[in-house]
């Protein structure tokens, strides 16, 4: 295989919040039955109207709430012939572990308190001692006229455990959907509103183990919990309809010290390595400032995704200036996140201060805090960071490239191909067709082709040099970037993975840094249609080592397919045996993306590969495909089919 391969970088910002690092916030947690759960909400429930409520009445008619409580309030159930229940005490993850304290002193105006808004933070807690890990089993609707979990789940974290939907049912593994990390009751005509619209949104995954039904794995990506109480600044951070709110305090005479900006922002992908343009400086967030001279103890901390909760390091890194052509500032974390799993890079003072520059190799969605102290208190501000790259992008990942093994990611187009070949198979140029080779791989599809004649040709214009020079990349030359193109292909071999180096902007991501492999079609075209494979190609572990891989699949940055290996929920498959180069082996059949542009932009569908007769030990389940000739005949390393026509259904690319 080759020794020199690509890769290339992407970035985004979002939106960024403001807290003080006071962390075990209380909220009120009195709690109304509802059949055999109980609500747990804030202490006095305000009224649709925008009224506060007396905290007599709930909202759909049922017991009372106890309004004037700090603590939990355990109550019993109506009387429906069940015996009485009690609701559970354990801590909620419904709000962020910090509390947002900004303002100066309180400044308790003749006016009195300004009083609770509109929306209530109403968490639906299952009784003491029994299982609260799944929305879906009857027992966690929130009342009505909210939007109820069904068998499929509504997209809220309802029992405030910090996981949306789980044991909720799904059609199909690696898909995903919208999810917000708050209760469907705290939501105005089903959306969340204040801070929470923008920085308590991710993207929940469908998985599935073993032979039991497809679930959501319950893991919003890139989402936040609201905070459970406001602050004399602009900005409503409890996601209650009001802004600057606090309980027992008026705001109308208070001046705030900190004002972070709560709208996502955004950054050009690829940046240069030589001038990142993705500056975050917190100077800015300081309503005085010659305050920021007096800010001591500064840290700044960036939570990553899916591949980086699985590869050896992180994928991106964090610098004190705009050069970003160094080793990243830092140290590594691996126990970040609500999950406790989650792996990041964290760099202190005196390496930093109120400004940081960070950059990435990888689209998805992470988290960057700030922490520090000003006259004596501390405050901690989080954005939510959002890394795009345009078109299609495909992400393949694995557990094992430290013991030597080397996979390759595969995108290959499916349709519009001139019927000029004999052969059409993964990993073959298509005879008597020039260039015009369906599969897009190491061996054809790198930014410079490899030399003349060599390029995957699709009919795509070339993209920008920029796209291929950026931070992270393997750049050849500024003159050249195709599209398609393989951005990066990890080889493992030889000992060429060196766990020990966490430096992803080395000269080579196949020298000593253990990576992920990338593809992308920048501009695709209406109705295209491409399959993702991963091949198992060699492998030097000894003895042998099965291969646990993820795969994410993004349409103009957003992560619209996410399955695999998984170590923050556990999943486990699907899993690759036996290496085979090109043509033997296994290979995961993925699944068939088409993409569908409009003047509104790209959207994208994405069908994943199911087996009709999963193996136990590859599969795990009908929900993926690892096909190996040796077991499922040479016919299973074909593309399309022998006439060259393209597959009728994503499942057509499996062969067992």
């Amino acid at each position: 295989m080759p020794a020199s391969r690509l890769l290339t970088a992407t970035s985004v910002l979002a939106g960024a919040v403001i807290m003080a690092a006071n962390p075990g916030c209380s909220s009120s947690s009195a709690g109304t039955s509802f059949g055999d759960a109980a609500v747990r909400g804030d202490a006095s429930v305000p009224g649709t109207d925008g009224s506060a409520r007396d905290g007599a009445t709930p909202r759909d008619g049922t017991t009372a709430m106890d309004a004037g409580k700090d603590g939990p309030t355990t109550l019993g159930t109506p009387d429906t012939g069940k015996p009485k229940q009690e609701a559970s005490t354990t801590t909620e993850a419904g709000f962020n572990d910090a509390r947002p304290v900004v303002e100066a002193t309180a400044c308790l105006a003749d006016a009195g308190p300004i009083g609770p808004g509109p929306v209530a933070h109403t968490c639906i807690i299952f009784p003491a001692g029994a299982d609260d890990n799944n929305e879906c089993d009857g027992h966690h609707d929130p009342p009505a006229p909210f939007p109820a979990n069904g068998s499929t789940g509504n997209g809220f974290d309802d029992n405030c455990n910090g996981l949306v939907d789980e044991g909720c049912s799904c059609d199909s593994v690696g898909t995903t959907k919208p999810c917000y990390l708050l209760p469907a009751s705290q939501t105005v005509n089903g959306a969340p509103v204040g801070w929470c619209a923008q920085n308590s949104k991710g993207t929940v995954a469908c998985s599935q183990q073993g032979e039991s039904s497809p679930t959501w794995n319950g893991q919003c990506r890139g989402a936040q919990p609201p905070f459970s109480e406001d602050v004399c600044a602009p900005g409503d951070f409890n996601c209650d309809g009001k802004e600057e709110n606090p309980a027992g305090k008026n705001c109308s005479c208070n001046q705030s010290v900190i004002q972070c900006p709560t709208d996502p922002m955004t950054t050009v992908p690829y940046p240069p390595a030589s001038a990142l343009p993705l500056k975050v400086d917190a100077a800015a967030w300081f309503v005085n400032p010659a305050d920021v001279a007096s800010a001591t103890g500064w840290k700044w901390t960036l939570t990553g995704g899916d591949c980086d909760n699985i590869l050896p390091h992180p994928t991106f890194g964090l610098y004190a200036s705009s050069s970003g052509t160094g080793a990243p500032l830092g140290t590594q974390s691996n126990s970040l996140g609500l999950s406790g799993k989650e792996h990041g890079m964290s760099v202190s003072a005196p390496a930093v201060a109120s400004s940081i520059y960070p950059a990435f190799s990888l689209s998805g969605d992470y988290l960057l805090s700030a922490a520090w102290t000003l006259n004596g208190t501390p405050y901690t501000c989080s954005v939510k960071v959002q890394v795009r790259a345009p078109g299609v992008r495909a992400e393949g990942c694995w557990d094992t490239e430290a013991q030597g093994d080397d996979l390759d990611l595969h995108m290959a187009k499916v349709n519009s191909f001139p019927q000029c070949a004999t052969s059409h198979s993964w990993s073959d140029l298509a005879p008597g067709c020039a260039t015009a080779n369906e599969d897009c791989y190491y061996a054809d599809c790198y930014s410079d082709g490899l030399g003349a004649g060599n390029d995957v040709d699709w009919g795509y214009a070339a993209s920008p040099a920029s796209s291929c020079t950026g931070w992270g990349s393997q750049s050849v030359g500024a003159n050249a970037c195709n599209n398609p193109r393989l951005d990066r292909d990890s080889n493992g071999l030889s000992g060429t993975c060196d766990p020990t180096v966490a430096n992803p902007n080395g000269s080579s991501f196949t020298g000593p840094y253990c990576g992920p492999e990338n593809i992308n079609v920048d501009h695709p075209a209406n109705n295209d249609r491409f399959a993702v494979g991963l091949r198992f190609f060699a492998q030097n572990a000894t003895p042998p080592a099965p291969v646990h891989t993820h795969v994410n699949i993004y349409c103009d940055g957003a992560r619209v397919f996410s399955a695999g290996y998984d170590p923050t929920t556990g999943n486990t498959f699907p899993r690759l045996l036996t290496p085979g180069q090109d043509s033997q082996g296994d290979m995961w059949k993925v699944a068939l993306v088409t993409t569908q542009v409009t003047g509104a932009g790209l959207t994208c569908t994405v069908d994943p590969t199911q087996s009709t007769k999963p193996d136990s030990t590859r599969d795990g389940t009908t929900a993926y495909c690892v096909d190996d000739a040796a077991l499922d005949g040479d016919v299973s390393q074909e593309l399309l089919t022998s006439g060259g026509y393209e597959p009728a259904n994503a499942n057509a690319l499996c062969y067992h």
